[in-house]
């Protein structure tokens, strides 16, 4: 695959913002995949206090296309007036994590830092 096929590719990826700040990614895998041509869904914040965007993959753009139709525009949280807002991304969204039909399921979580210039923290790795 040469450089120019990778910018043929057709998005099949939906941006979506307009979620509330305490979304989960099992809720947004659940809201889409039912639809067909479903794949995997992340998370991600967008580094403005807590708001959180999802991207969701499917097959093809036509499948992403009819789901955007179908859920656009939705009220997601019944404590906000917020609706969803939907529409293809850049580009698509690479599989990291994704739900799996085993029952696997990934979570959004923080790494936990640790801390800097603490001594002995790496001395075995680091002074051989």
């Amino acid at each position: 695959m040469g450089q120019g096929d990778e910018a043929k590719e057709e998005v099949r990826t939906l941006f979506i913002s307009g979620l509330p700040d305490d979304v989960k990614e099992r809720e947004i895998y659940n809201l889409f995949q039912t639809f067909p041509g479903y794949e995997f869904c992340q998370l991600k914040y967008t580094g403005r206090g807590y708001q959180i965007v999802a991207f969701v993959v499917f097959s093809d753009q036509a499948s992403a296309l009819a789901a955007k139709e179908a859920v656009n525009g939705l009220k997601f949280d019944p404590q906000s007036s917020a609706t969803l807002n939907i529409e293809l991304a850049r580009a698509n969204s690479r599989a990291k994590r994704p739900y799996t039909d085993d029952g696997g399921i990934t979570t959004m979580e923080k790494k936990p830092r640790m801390p800097v210039g603490v001594p002995g923290l790496l001395a075995d790795s680091v002074l051989v």
